[in-house]
């Protein structure tokens, strides 16, 4: 492997600077696209310094983005940021719990160089949506920064990526705390053997995107611009790479939760419609439900067979226990055709609400801190809840009308959908937990790395 080869690099990161004390547990935010206005308001609280006020700043159109680079700016002039004086890694250790089990996460923060029409060594699985890149390109403009990171996995197939990972101790330079519990300690990488060693284990990639499409496309739009602004410029240039962080995909501790469904709006043709479906395309066992807390348990959805199509659905009263036949089971070759999450959409929902105008709310996810609110328009509705109990709860308050539960998404399902070419229904993966942002980030001007 020769250095031409090599796509991730240590670089000169910048971060909080807490004299007396590693804690960023009142710094760190919660990426953009999962921060609500409650959430926003409660950061801006919280402390003065809260990175939201760069990650997502209050105001109304381009002052925001201003606003977001002015606190930067100032920031890095008063030393409550500082920028690292010489290249390093960061390595990302995150601690969490879900339900009885717990696990570690380790990941490595640096630079990937962005790739060429000639040569794409980043594969990804989900589409974009033109508004979200559309705000992270208008950030990155004003800021020129990169304040949040992709979050990339690397094959890492004989383990090497994951033990030098493994292989670093002593005590984090950083530790914060999130209101889930999820624990995140940062050591700074100094040791330029260690560095060395974890860019050739990364290597050429490829590198599937896990978290940060978005952010991907924008960083690549913006690297464009930044070449047309500055030809000049050296192949070092930060505007040439991306901030990221890289796992690898052998880590267990790579969780990828599912996104279950939730409607409402369904008339009684349309819920004829899916109890057809449901008959047609799967066996069903039906029972009715006594305590809806252990309707929640969907432990049953592991357990089954993942060579077969299996989910659950819930109306009030009554859980489906769904399996799918045969000729389900067996439509088309495609990676993301064989998913639960394509047969749940193809062989229920997008029938059941076909002729509703049905409204598709991206951003109605229950989160884990959340209830859901009720449907306040007109016409069929669906939307997203990552948590079963609460979407249950939903169900039975007359909030929607039927609950579908997924199994999570597998990381080798991500990685042959994004091999393939194929992008899974959005929503398809949830992997958790996300990583703050503030924790570190990136120049993104004509400068060297």
């Amino acid at each position: 492997m020769t250095d031409a080869d090599i796509i991730f690099y240590p670089f000169r990161g910048i971060r909080y600077r807490r004299p007396g004390s590693s804690d960023l547990s009142d710094l760190i935010s919660p990426p953009f696209d999962v921060i609500s206005e409650e959430k926003q308001t409660e950061l801006y609280v919280r402390s003065a310094h809260n990175f939201v006020r760069v990650e997502l700043a209050q105001g109304e159109g381009e002052s925001r983005h201003d606003t977001a680079a002015g606190t930067l700016a100032s920031w890095l002039e008063q030393g409550v940021l500082a920028r690292e004086e010489a290249p390093v890694l960061y390595l990302l250790e995150q601690q969490f719990s879900v339900g009885h089990q717990s696990w570690k996460r380790r990941g490595v923060f640096g630079l990937m160089r962005l790739p060429t029409r000639e040569r794409n060594y980043v594969l990804a699985h989900e589409g974009t949506l033109p508004e979200a890149k559309a705000d992270r390109l208008r950030l990155m403009r004003a800021c020129r920064a990169m304040a949040s990171p992709l979050m990339l996995m690397s094959e890492d197939p004989e383990g090497t990526l994951l033990g030098l990972l493994a292989g670093i101790d002593g005590k984090p330079n950083a530790v914060a705390e999130d209101q889930d519990g999820v624990v995140s300690r940062l050591w700074v990488i100094r040791d330029t053997k260690v560095t060395g060693a974890i860019s050739q284990a990364i290597g050429p990639g490829p590198l599937y995107i896990a978290d940060g499409h978005h952010r991907f496309a924008t960083a690549c739009t913006y690297r464009d611009e930044m070449q047309a602004m500055h030809s000049n410029a050296p192949a070092e240039a930060a505007f040439n790479h991306a901030l990221a962080l890289v796992n690898s995909a052998r880590d267990d501790g790579l969780r990828i939760f599912p996104t279950h469904r939730l409607v409402w709006g369904l008339d009684e043709t349309a819920l004829e419609r899916l109890r057809r479906c449901m008959e047609q395309y799967f066996e069903v066992r039906e029972a009715a439900v006594v305590d809806p807390e252990k309707a929640a348990d969907l432990s049953w959805l592991q357990r089954a067979d993942p060579k077969r199509p299996v989910l659950g659905a819930y109306g009030r009263g009554h859980l489906y226990q769904l399996a799918g036949r045969d000729e389900a089971a067996a439509v088309g070759a495609r990676v993301v055709e064989r998913l639960d999450v394509s047969v749940l959409h193809r062989r229920l929902i997008d029938p059941t609400l076909a002729g509703t105008g049905c409204d598709v709310d991206s951003n109605g996810r229950i989160s884990h801190d959340s209830e859901a609110a009720g449907p306040t328009r007109r016409g069929a509705r669906l939307t997203y809840a990552t948590d079963a109990a609460q979407a249950i709860r939903a169900v039975d308050r007359g909030d929607y009308d039927f609950a579908f539960f997924l199994r999570p998404t597998r990381v080798s399902e991500v990685m042959a959908a994004a091999q393939a070419g194929e992008l899974m229904p959005g929503k398809s993966t949830y992997f958790y937990p996300k990583i703050p942002a503030g924790l570190v980030l990136s120049d993104a001007t004509e400068e060297p790395i």
